[in-house]
């Protein structure tokens, strides 16, 4: 670790974020509503715009259902602004990459943001497994470099996680500003799958397993879990709110680090990807989804 390295800067008052799909727009719509002004970025227009139509329709939603008011909306979508140009997030004082779960894209991505973007900013990861040590080393800032690993949506707490570079100060700024997003805070190691991915992938992999062996149904399987133990959900609706390619990428990831056969793929999880049943985001997983298709896949 440098001693010597810049401090990062503690006021936060604009987050960029990259990738607007799934996790991406719900990180933008999460730091739009607690008051941030966020600029996200995507590949290119087509996939930023389904992103800030997702982010609009959530809000349309919630203005209907009597969460939030007309003038909160739009006070929201103000604070929000797109781009396709990495340089665009060169003002932010915290930037959150949420792209998807490949290691190659990503390290291009913290390349890029680490000329962009101002030495003292602290850049962040969403990846779910990857070792957050692989990216931080193509920066010139590692004791910068951390994870916030969350679904900003769907769970009310962030895994903060803290690789051997990683400066304190950094892992207590990206603390505070999960908690200013109404999040708990849990400081993780970075290994692969974190404390909550390296858990959890194994009960998801075995309901699949499951449903494929026709041992038990998809329905039995979630009711026991959403109304017997007190989940918000069962294990097959989580897989589709994750994502099934994410579940397949990470738990993936995490095999050829462990050779652990809990977390080899089922092959009904990889047929499912390749039919493009991604879950909610696609409309079609375990379950079917109506309403507006979710942009592409960054989680």
């Amino acid at each position: 670790m440098n001693s010597d390295a810049i401090a990062p800067r503690a006021a936060i008052k604009t987050v960029g974020v990259m990738g607007c799909g799934q996790m991406g727009s719900g990180y933008v719509q999460v730091c739009a509503q607690s008051g941030y002004l966020v600029t996200c970025c995507e590949v290119n227009d087509e996939l930023l715009q389904k992103g800030l139509a997702s982010i609009n329709a959530r809000l349309i939603a919630a203005v209907t259902s009597g969460q939030i008011s007309e003038e909160v909306k739009l006070q929201v979508l103000g604070r929000i602004s797109g781009s396709t140009d990495l340089a665009a997030l060169s003002g932010c004082d915290l930037v959150i990459e949420a792209v998807t779960e490949d290691l190659e894209i990503k390290k291009k991505i913290f390349a890029t943001l680490d000329r962009v973007c101002p030495k003292d900013v602290v850049l962040a990861t969403n990846t779910s497994v990857l070792s957050v040590l692989d990216l931080a080393m193509v920066t010139e800032r590692p004791e910068k470099v951390l994870g916030i690993h969350m679904n900003p949506l769907m769970f009310p707490v962030a895994e903060i996680v803290k690789t051997i570079a990683t400066r304190e100060d950094a892992i207590q700024i990206a603390s505070d500003f999960s908690r200013s997003l109404g999040k708990g805070v849990v400081v993780a190691k970075d290994i692969p799958g974190f404390i909550a991915n390296r858990l959890i992938s194994p009960l998801l992999l075995e309901a699949i397993r499951m449903v494929e062996s026709d041992e038990a149904s998809r329905d039995d399987i979630d009711t026991i879990f959403a109304k017997g133990m007190g989940w918000f959900m069962g294990p097959l609706a989580m897989a589709d709110g994750i994502g099934l390619d994410t579940l397949l990428k990470g738990s993936e990831a995490i095999y050829d680090y462990t050779k652990d056969s809990r977390f080899a793929p089922p092959t009904l999880l990889k047929k499912m990807v390749t039919a493009g049943w991604l879950g909610m985001k696609t409309g079609k997983g375990f379950y079917e989804y109506g309403g507006l298709k979710s942009a592409s896949e960054e989680v």
